[in-house]
């Protein structure tokens, strides 16, 4: 029974988690804290997606960093050239909305794997969707790893339009949605 309550427990914190990353990406205060509160000391979080995205974080510092940094990204400009536009200058566009909605959780052993669609989109609704995962691991009652996938493959939205970004242009709002340099 002891057992079946730990991993009911972890799965609290992993909701718990993608809670918070909802917060930070929408500019709540604290959001940042919070989710560095939810580390081992030395835990490793680890961005294993297609270029550009990717990374490797050891540490509650870094994590911190790379928390801070995206809580700050909320909202930035991003240069992008369109479809049709080889010899014309870029236009800048914002980074609107970053989306996770987790499809399923699912525990395997010390670890939980949440896979999840994101949108991303600018405010002037151009964007698209990815799909991956996260896979935690746990000490006790703190992450101790996190490897996060995304897939490589955008696919469109109801609600946003593919049809004037580049490849280029996406791997920006990749890097805008999950600023891991």
């Amino acid at each position: 029974m002891a057992v079946t309550e730990k991993i009911d427990a972890r799965e609290r914190l992993v909701d718990e988690y993608f809670r918070l990353i909802d917060g930070l990406r929408t500019g709540v205060e604290g959001s940042v804290e919070r989710l560095v509160e939810m580390w081992h000391p030395d835990g490793t979080f680890e961005f294993a997606g297609a270029p550009p995205v990717t990374g490797t974080y050891q540490g509650r510092n870094a994590i911190h960093v790379l928390y801070k940094n995206r809580f700050h990204s909320s909202g930035m400009p991003v240069a992008l050239s369109g479809a049709g536009s080889v010899g014309r200058e870029t236009r800048e566009a914002a980074l609107g909305v970053v989306r996770t909605d987790v499809q399923r959780t699912r525990r395997v052993g010390n670890k939980v794997v949440a896979g999840w669609t994101t949108v991303i989109g600018t405010t002037d609704e151009r964007g698209f969707a990815v799909t991956g995962s996260h896979t935690f691991t746990f000490e006790r009652d703190k992450i101790r790893s996190l490897k996060v996938v995304v897939t490589p493959k955008p696919k469109p939205t109801r609600t946003l339009t593919m049809e004037e970004l580049t490849v280029d242009d996406i791997g920006r709002l990749a890097l805008a949605a999950w600023p891991v340099v």
